[in-house]
């Protein structure tokens, strides 16, 4: 640090109470004598950069108070080390650096959301029913009519009849859930600046529901059936958008929102997952090899 175990006043030749002008003055006189260009004496080169490092000390008043400091206080090494690296390591705008990554995260965070949205929309094509009303509607609008593929070689009307049944996918047929398209509100950055008011609306939204059902007893409206029956089934508010109808109608008869009917539903998917897992060939296979590997009782008579 510094001047090592130099003294950059005694290195300069000055005193401690010496002034800024005077320490650039004395600077610019020894680095002509010491210079290596026209000191040709063998320590000239580290004379020279023990000049250097004292003047860089002293010239700066932030660096020269903490120098003065060790001086004074020699025993505080610690404190004297962060002081020393603190003042000469570059200061940096952490503001600007934010930002940029915030936007880079974003541009990335909106690319992969299109990705996985094209990928939803590929698996939606190989859907039977979804496929079937998309040709259906395509049809019924002559899109797929042999005129407009005249002189095409089958790849190619393969691909423009995937194209067209795409584009309807997309903009015309109602399939929630994961396929919606992203839109700017769903960047990262947007998403930031929502954090707050979401996380107040979701505050909000669980207070009116301890009050409501908890304190006061009331009896589940539906939009509270909805929500507990989603929560019973383990979907999120995107997944549960996804779910068709009659399903939704099958599970609101089973009256999940209620405990009794939700500990049983919940005994009756575990057992229903044993008995898969059961029947499963790679749980019967894991079984045989258990089997095999097991220790006869009496291997040590």
């Amino acid at each position: 640090m510094y001047c090592g175990r130099h003294n950059c006043y005694e290195i300069m030749g000055v005193s401690r109470t010496a002034t800024k002008k005077e320490i650039n003055k004395t600077y610019r006189k020894l680095a002509k004598e010491l210079h290596p260009d026209q000191n040709k004496a063998a320590d000239a080169h580290e004379k020279f950069e023990l000049l250097v490092a004292a003047y860089e000390t002293l010239r700066n008043e932030v660096s020269r108070n903490n120098y003065d400091y060790l001086l004074d206080n020699p025993d505080i090494y610690m404190e004297h080390f962060y002081r020393f690296f603190s003042h000469s390591t570059p200061k940096v705008d952490v503001m600007p650096v934010i930002i940029s990554s915030l936007i880079v995260l974003s541009i990335i965070h909106y690319f992969h959301k299109h990705s996985a949205y094209n990928r939803a929309i590929d698996y939606a094509l190989n859907v039977p029913h979804i496929r079937s009303q998309a040709k259906q509607l395509a049809e019924s609008e002559r899109l797929l009519d042999k005129k407009f593929f005249k002189g095409m070689t089958k790849e190619e009307q393969r691909l423009q009849e995937k194209k067209i049944l795409r584009d309807i996918v997309e903009s015309k047929l109602d399939i929630q859930g994961g396929y919606q398209k992203p839109e700017w509100s769903d960047i990262l950055v947007f998403q930031l600046l929502m954090l707050p008011f979401n996380l107040g609306k979701l505050a909000w939204f669980h207070i009116k529901r301890f009050y409501k059902y908890t304190i006061m007893k009331q009896e589940f409206d539906d939009e509270e059936k909805d929500y507990r029956t989603m929560k019973v089934v383990g979907l999120s508010s995107t997944q549960w958008e996804a779910v068709s109808e009659d399903k939704k109608a099958a599970l609101y008869k089973k009256e999940l929102w209620f405990e009794a009917n939700k500990e049983a539903y919940i005994e009756e998917r575990k057992d229903l997952e044993r008995i898969a897992k059961a029947n499963s060939s790679k749980y019967k296979q894991q079984k045989r090899m258990a089997k095999k590997e097991k220790v006869p009782e009496n291997w040590n008579d």
